[in-house]
């Protein structure tokens, strides 16, 4: 295949040619709009709350950060996950931010169909530029998230998105990111070798260091970055603040 994508083999100083790229969802291909907090507080006043934007994200970050420590504790950081654990991790989440609604579990079922919503969701300005280029190279690309079955809706309703080879969601493989049971069946879905896989996320331990540890190919998107981290010395950037800076590894 002509002008493929290539990266640097973490066992090998040959590259290898990239024949899949396989991108994290949230975070790096879509973005809740309006924002997850305004949406929160919005629906949360539909149900008679008085929390505004700012309480909700506040609280929700630290539901967030107390239900990662919870998992980590729990038998050792089991990543074992599923439908059932999913709505009940995020029905945990929403009573955390939400003590003061009238009836919770109208409010919960509103937020939770709420995210399955392509209209809830919206595309990096990037992404459009990035996944025509890696079809111009006759790459396949596959969407590979800690979400749940919801993503496929979401997907299908985001023009950008619908050209994906397959997409690999946590709760259907009943493994989290990072594991290897998780890469493996990424691996399985681009229908090729490990090292012939790009991983590109946000997230430096599930996206980056966890896909390296399992012998993919790996770059971190960090958007705010105003630098490029090179792997190599006029090679492969690790870190790229553009999704079209994956170029860079052509």
């Amino acid at each position: 295949m002509d002008n493929l994508l290539t990266g640097a083999d973490v066992s090998s100083d040959s590259p290898s040619a990239i024949r899949c790229v396989a991108f994290d969802a949230v975070g790096t291909l879509i973005e809740a709009s309006p924002t997850v907090a305004d949406a929160y507080s919005r629906v949360g006043r539909l149900h008679g709350s008085c929390r505004n934007s700012d309480d909700v994200s506040r609280r929700l970050e630290k539901a967030i950060s107390e239900n990662e420590s919870r998992d980590l504790a729990d038998e050792g950081g089991s990543l074992v996950t599923s439908e059932a654990i999913e709505r009940k991790r995020w029905r945990w989440i929403v009573g955390e931010v939400f003590d003061d609604v009238d009836d919770f579990e109208a409010c919960f079922d509103d937020l939770f169909e709420y995210f399955g919503r392509a209209s809830s969701w919206r595309c990096f300005g990037d992404v459009g530029g990035a996944v025509a280029r890696v079809a111009e190279q006759g790459l396949d690309f596959v969407i590979a998230s800690n979400f749940d079955a919801r993503l496929h809706g979401v997907c299908a309703g985001l023009p950008g998105l619908v050209a994906a080879r397959s997409i690999v969601v946590s709760s259907e493989v009943g493994c989290r990111k990072p594991g290897r049971i998780f890469y493996d069946a990424v691996v399985e879905a681009a229908g090729c070798a490990a090292s012939e896989i790009l991983m590109v996320g946000d997230d430096p331990a599930n996206d980056y260091q966890g896909a390296l540890r399992c012998g993919l190919q790996a770059s971190r998107i960090d958007r705010t970055s105003t630098e490029v981290s090179l792997l190599q010395p006029s090679r492969r950037p690790q870190v790229v603040s553009s999704l079209l800076d994956l170029e860079a590894w052509y």
